[in-house]
């Protein structure tokens, strides 16, 4: 199979991945609102949740650097998608069954993720621009086109209208993992070859890496952003501002759509030179988009604000994709990939656990500037960071290794 159709098909499956993640990320917490247990409750699933993802992911990153065959580690994470979902569409009327299996498919959609993710640097060796551009427009559709419909189906058809849904989604990306994984040869990429084995060598080289730990840390703490910005701002927009549980998920949808063609905009003219503004720029961006937040009251301000989402978002997915894929090393790809990916499921533990009862007790408004705050100091830090590590580079000193 060409290198061209197989990444069509990891676009395609990426798509499939972010629907699901549409379907599931933010309505199962407007779900357990709307049965008014709590955002205190609903953040605390969302917190197992994402503790379910962050482990998957480092491990499935981990195997998939092992043996050097993602494609394997993709279909695994398709057959556990598909059986999961059933799951969840037969036990659809109890809270807790919807619950667990929200929980669960974290596990399933953590293989796929990861090793589609690596996939795409594999079979790109070049230019990584615009094959990550491609891949990250593709997320955004699928992350866009369910959040057009999920809250009119959540509000008039329940919570097992969207089980059903994610039940037909998983089917169709376990179609795309058995398509990859008979068309896929030795010759097609870089890593699907034989295993080094399981060893600590891809946890020491990229921990070792100090770019990598910068970009990391500033990414983990950009993620508790979009953790509050999916979880806690359709809370603001459909129960403080009024807007409604419909309303609140086309905006999220409004973003998404708009950052298809923001993302490939961005990863034409991303090179290495210019990484590190893009990705310093995705941060100050996020913290201007909180602090506008609290001035939302209405339908046009909302649109405004989230369009607004649509180039932080750009901005920080293709900048930190390309950054990775060319500081760390093929044969520990799938590891950093797998930890950096962790990122938003550890800033969902530790966000939600503090931040439910934080809303409670704050407000939405006083949340938001925090948050802000916060993103604007990691900004400042990183880019002096990364900076004064790419002038040590420049003059050749031991321990850091050039952009290049």
């Amino acid at each position: 199979m060409p290198r061209s159709r197989e990444l069509c098909v990891l676009y395609t499956s990426n798509a499939l991945l972010m629907a699901v993640s549409s379907l599931t990320y933010p309505i199962i917490p407007l779900h357990i609102v709307g049965r008014g247990l709590g955002a205190t409750v609903a953040g605390f699933v969302t917190a197992t949740s994402s503790f379910v993802s962050l482990v998957s992911q480092v491990l499935w990153g981990y195997v998939g650097d092992a043996i050097g065959q993602r494609h394997k580690v993709m279909l695994i994470g398709g057959i556990a998608m598909v059986l999961f979902s059933a799951l969840g569409f037969l036990f659809a009327e109890n809270i807790c069954g919807v619950t667990t299996v929200f929980i669960l498919l974290g596990f399933g959609g953590s293989a796929v993720g990861v090793s589609s993710y690596a996939l795409v640097a594999d079979l790109s060796p070049g230019d990584l621009g615009k094959p990550m551009g491609w891949y990250w427009a593709s997320a955004s559709l699928g992350w866009a086109l369910p959040l057009v419909f999920a809250g009119y189906l959540l509000k008039h058809y329940g919570i097992v209208s969207i089980y059903l849904i994610v039940l037909a989604l998983s089917l169709a990306l376990l179609a795309l993992s058995i398509h990859l994984f008979i068309s896929i040869t030795p010759s097609s990429s870089s890593n699907t070859r034989s295993g080094k084995g399981f060893s600590a060598k891809p946890f020491a080289n990229v921990l070792t890496n100090v770019r990598f730990l910068v970009l990391y840390i500033s990414s983990l703490l950009f993620m508790v952003g979009d953790v509050v910005k999916n979880v806690y701002v359709p809370q603001y927009y459909a129960y403080v501002a009024g807007l409604g549980e419909e309303m609140a998920t086309a905006m999220l949808s409004l973003a998404s759509w708009l950052e298809i063609p923001t993302i490939i905009a961005v990863s034409r003219f991303l090179h290495l030179e210019n990484t590190l503004y893009i990705y310093s720029s995705s941060l100050a961006s996020m913290a201007l988009y909180f602090y506008v937040n609290t001035y939302v009251e209405n339908y046009i301000g909302a649109a405004l604000v989230m369009a607004m989402y649509s180039f932080v978002w750009a901005s920080y997915i293709t900048s930190s994709s390309v950054f990775i894929a060319k500081v760390v090393d093929a044969e520990s790809r799938g590891t950093a990939m797998g930890l950096t990916s962790s990122s938003f499921a550890l800033a969902s533990i530790a966000s939600n656990v503090v931040l439910g009862p934080a809303v409670e007790v704050l407000g939405y408004k006083h949340l938001f500037k925090a948050v802000s705050a916060t993103l604007l100091i990691t900004c400042i830090a990183t880019l002096v960071t990364l900076r004064h590590l790419q002038r040590r580079a420049a003059e050749g000193i031991r321990g850091c290794s050039s952009w290049a």
